[in-house]
Formats: C-alpha cells, structure tokens, sequence
C-alpha cells in the first residue's frame, strides 16, 4: 500500500499531513520511522513501575509526535492521558483513575493498528 493508503487504512487525513511536511517522500520518511521511538514502550513501563513522571514525558512526546504526523486520533488519546498524568506526584489520583488504564488500552490498540500499517507501506524507491 503506499503511504495514501495507510492514512485512509488507519482513519487519518493525509491531507492534514502533507499540509505540514509538504512532501510525500518526507511524510513516508517520518512514518517509517515511528516504530522505532521508544515513547510508547516507555508509556508502558513507566506506568508499570509507577513512575509517572516518566510516563507524563512518554505521553507527552508521543502526543507531539503524533499531531507532527496527523495521527490525530492516536495523538487525541495521547493528550488525554497527558491531562491525567500531569500532576505526577499525585500518585493517589494516578492510581484510583480508572479511566487512565482504559486510555492506554485504547492507545496500545490504535498503536498496534498503526505499526502493522506501517509494515504495509510499500517504500518507493528515490
């Protein structure tokens, strides 16, 4: 599939993000790159060692990079558990939240249909 096909494939406008990177060998560059940030493992096992601080960062980068690459649905789910990881050192909060744990699990869902996506992006030759 190529890189139209994966935006239509995992819901996203490819319109949005060319709007931004201008070039669609610059949009596939940056889109086969996102499995190899570490963010959202980082997500994962910050907030399995309760260091929520840490996962606060993870979600945060992960938001950003997701608005960069028009992932706005990806980068919506992100934003939301940025809010609730913003204070930190309320661990009490964190740790009753249970909206959080169904957010990341909607995260880890819509990260999994993206990175298989990505798999299927046929790499045009420059």
């Amino acid at each position: 599939m190529n890189i139209k096909e994966f935006y239509d494939s995992i819901g996203e406008d490819f319109n949005d993000v060319i709007g931004r990177l201008r070039a669609e060998s610059r949009v596939c560059k940056y889109v086969l790159k996102f499995p190899e940030d570490k963010s959202f493992d980082n997500l994962l096992s910050s907030m399995k060692e309760k260091n929520y601080a840490e996962a606060f960062r993870a979600a945060h980068t992960i938001k950003g990079t997701c608005l960069n690459l028009s992932f706005n649905s990806f980068a919506a789910i992100a934003s939301d558990i940025t809010e609730k990881l913003r204070n930190f050192e309320d661990t009490a909060a964190i740790e009753s939240d249970t909206v959080l744990d169904g957010l990341i699990g909607t995260l880890s869902e819509k990260y999994c249909k993206i990175v298989s996506g990505i798999k299927d992006i046929d790499v045009p030759e420059q």
